[in-house]
């Protein structure tokens, strides 16, 4: 029997688990010519990796992702020739099929978004699809979406073939080591304790897979993340069936089919999945099954053999059932972890690790040796997550759930039904009383419209008008002609306070913070690259205190990157206010007056302008009150004590009784900063915008005295003129209506003169402006300038149809913006 090598002493990073996400990350690393250590409990790939499906997918949200899921599809391709290691990659392409008109038109729209993207795709006719697949049911299938250069590799074989590239690079690979724990000190890593030794480091990548959640939360840190059983089927050999065949994917039934050797996979992502190993994953699992649950398993199984009713006489060679991780909102976590420095986390793939194991890998290689990505990864960002998502129980009921997030029909009403109630605003069971619709996010309760019937939510989706739009008017309309108030008391309140706190903010804001007390400050936290990582605003409360409100998704990011970018000298600390405080929000004409009726301070618009903040009497309780509104109304926000909220609440619906004053939800809320033109933080825009080519110069300070994060780029910028090749602006689809639309959602692709020239970023219908209406980023090599935008002869694509589309700078709805100014 061989010996086993011993653990190098020291290594630049020590990766933790063997399957295809820390491999990948090991062989990009030794590609920069970082000979990082992989350390595995068991075998390579012996937890996930090694029963995946191994599908290759490219058509992503954003052009970042995108490109990193075409990286990923070259590199499997590009395996082979550099390693002889053979990867099993078969460039087969991808079939969707709708069968109804909802998915119908969402496929329509891929289609339209892809070719902004440039991946070539089709709308395979009835024909086409049968003679692809001739062995299903075609005949209530309703369009065919197919993408040709998306593919299936053989996981173990990839897997392999990185092993093999990195190591001739110079990484090391150690199976059969147990890692007990990180060694950390002073909250920093400082190496990791095996079952046969230890190494220094001052990097650990958790990669763990299903084994990372528990591990985490041993060393105080979170990543939410579960097991869940996933099955499929494998049939005997199929005649005729070629290797080169197409996958087929049936979101509405929720089935995946893909040729493997001449027999089919036949696969399915449960509504209701089930969890697996509540009580941690057992000690010696390695390349293991589980017993195939036929019952759990039957609905699928049911619809798998009614759409290829041949599989009754077809015999089934394999009945499989493996174990992977799902995490909370099905998107992956990626990044430095919040709690320890030094340790970075690569982990809860929601089966799509071999999906997106090259772009991880090369992601977290720019991580661990850059300090930054190259592009935005925020959507995944380990960082997002809160500290309360540590909870197991939460994890495991939620992930049987999470299984379902993958097919389906995704909308905007569809709700989430496991582990609900977690996060409630103080003032929960009195916006329950006047109506409130709630949906989930990251555990709040968020009321999203006001229904005083309290019908509940409407679970038949739709891309079009939607149920509940007559209570979104109600509430539009109440804030133009009246008041409205909303409760954003979920929305993160983050205090910086000390002798250096202003400096610490002016490193990462682009406006300048060090402004007089009582200021209330609209800024952007920027990264290297001149891009967006937060949208903020920033409330000097006293000379050495800070207020900064961001939204609740940001809470643990938005403190952690003012810390990261902070000299170690500066004097200052930062306090999680966001349970201390409550946050509801006056808007409208009557606002004013409403407010008036229960504080004896001045608020007139002399006294108390726009952006001013101040302390005042409200009822019986003292307030932070600021002048702002993302409605785009004349507006108070009103930063409360906890303990305040229920009786500062009863006298602001008791004084706005005769002023007609209404609930507003996140629905209205969203609507009317459509019309506005405001800026939204993941849609319109993130982490590869800059604040010049999104229409937010104006909150940068480039001159200011302080150096912060991105100023030498956007000087640059600047000095090009403010006809940046890429700019947001306000546009309208003429002729649209409510009824019939067409909507603006999200990624309709905008052309010119037979050319795409931006994208939609976000929209819907404008209840004020009775319009459709939406935010869109454009991009013109010799700038986008005023003149060049006013020329016109806009159209914009939705769901494969053309319409014309109104553009300009300014917001459609009080362009000058007098009235949230009077």
């Amino acid at each position: 029997m061989a010996l086993a090598h011993p653990l190098p002493e020291t290594a630049p990073v020590v990766i933790l688990g063997g399957g295809i996400i820390g491999v990948s990350t090991l062989y990009h690393l030794a590609k920069r010519g970082v000979a990082a250590v992989l350390l595995e409990r068991r075998k390579i790939a012996s937890g996930t990796t090694w029963h995946a499906a191994g599908i290759v997918g490219q058509l992503r949200d954003s052009t970042a992702q995108t490109e990193l899921g075409k990286y990923t599809a070259r590199l499997f391709r590009d395996l082979e020739e550099e390693t002889g290691q053979a990867t099993g990659y078969k460039p087969n392409g991808t079939i969707n099929l709708a069968l109804g008109a909802v998915r119908h038109e969402q496929l329509l729209r891929s289609h339209d978004h892809a070719a902004r993207m440039g991946i070539e795709t089709f709308m395979l006719s009835p024909q086409e699809l049968k003679e692809k697949w001739p062995w299903i049911e075609t005949s209530d299938v309703r369009s065919a979406f197919f993408v040709p250069s998306n593919g299936q590799v053989n996981a173990l074989d990839v897997t392999n073939a990185m092993i093999k590239g990195a190591k001739a690079a110079g990484a090391k690979v150690f199976e059969d080591t147990l890692v007990e724990e990180l060694i950390l000190r002073d909250g920093k890593v400082v190496g990791v304790r095996t079952d046969r030794g230890e190494i220094a480091t001052s990097k650990v990548l958790l990669a763990g897979g299903m084994w990372s959640h528990l591990f985490a939360k041993a060393h105080g840190v979170t990543v939410p993340l579960h097991a869940t059983e996933h099955f499929y089927i494998v049939t005997e050999p199929l005649s005729g069936l070629p290797g080169t065949q197409p996958i087929l994917n049936i979101a509405e039934e929720r089935t995946y089919w893909k040729e493997d050797t001449g027999k089919l996979l036949i696969g399915s992502f449960e509504a209701q999945g089930k969890p697996y190993g509540a009580n941690g994953i057992p000690a010696d699992f390695e390349f293991d099954e589980l017993p195939f649950d036929m019952d759990h398993v039957e609905p699928c199984l049911e619809k798998m053999f009614s759409r290829m009713p041949a599989l009754a006489d077809m015999g089934i060679q394999t009945f499989f059932n493996g174990p992977e991780s799902f995490t909370p909102d099905g998107r992956p976590y990626l990044g430095p972890s919040g709690e320890v420095a030094g340790l970075f986390v690569a982990t809860g793939m929601n089966s799509n690790g071999i999906l997106n194991s090259g772009g991880v890998g090369l992601t977290m290689a720019e991580w661990l040796i850059d300090g930054e990505p190259s592009r935005g990864m925020g959507p995944m960002l380990a960082r997002r997550a809160h500290p309360f998502q540590r909870n197991t129980r939460y994890n495991h009921d939620r992930s049987a759930e999470s299984v379902g997030f993958h097919y389906g029909v995704s909308w905007v009403g569809r709700q989430i039904t496991s582990a609900r109630g977690v996060r409630k605003v103080p003032l929960h069971d009195r916006l329950a009383a006047a109506g409130a619709t709630f949906a989930e996010r990251i555990g709040w309760e968020m009321p999203m419209y006001f229904d005083p019937e309290a019908k509940g939510w409407n679970p038949e989706p739709t891309l079009g008008q939607k149920d509940w739009a007559p209570h979104v008017a109600r509430e539009c309309l109440a804030a133009r002609d009246a008041a409205v108030l909303i409760d954003q008391s979920m929305y993160a309140k983050i205090q910086v306070q000390g002798p250096d706190a202003a400096r610490a903010l002016n490193r990462v804001c682009g406006a300048e913070m060090d402004v007089a007390v009582g200021t209330s400050v609209y800024t952007q936290f920027l990264n290297q690259r001149g891009g967006i990582e937060a949208d903020v605003t920033v409330t000097r409360i006293a000379p050495e205190s800070f207020m900064v409100i961001t939204g609740h998704p940001s809470q643990i990011r938005d403190q952690l990157w003012i810390r990261d970018h902070a000299e170690a000298e500066w004097r200052f600390e930062i306090f999680d206010a966001t349970s201390a405080y409550g946050l509801v929000s006056l808007h409208g004409p009557k606002s004013r007056e409403i407010l008036a009726a229960l504080s004896g301070d001045d608020l007139s618009n002399a006294a108390f302008p726009f952006g001013a903040a101040r302390e005042i009497d409200v009822a019986y309780a003292r307030a932070w009150a600021i002048r702002r509104s993302f409605v785009g109304e004349l507006g108070f926000e009103l930063m409360i004590p906890t303990e305040f909220m229920a009786s500062v609440y009863d006298a602001l619906i008791a004084a706005g009784a005769d002023h007609g004053l209404q609930h507003m939800g996140m629905f209205a809320m969203n609507a009317c900063r459509l019309e506005k033109g405001f800026r939204h933080f993941g849609h319109d825009i993130a982490e590869d915008d800059t604040p010049l080519e999104t229409g937010l110069g104006f909150a940068v300070a480039l001159g200011k005295q302080e150096a912060f994060n991105g100023q030498a780029v956007l000087a640059a910028q600047k000095q090009g003129g403010p006809a940046t090749k890429a700019r947001t602006v306000s546009c309208r689809v003429e002729g649209a209506s409510a009824a019939e639309g067409p909507y603006l959602i999200h990624n309709e692709p905008i052309w010119r003169a037979g050319e795409i020239v931006g994208h939609v970023t976000s929209g819907d219908w404008g209840f004020r402006l009775e319009a459709m209406v939406g935010l869109a980023s454009l991009h013109h090599e010799e700038g986008v300038s005023k003149a060049w935008i006013e020329e016109g002869g806009f159209e914009v694509q939705i769901a494969g149809q053309m319409f014309p589309l109104t553009v300009q700078l300014a917001p459609f709805y009080d362009p000058t913006g007098s009235l949230m100014r009077g």
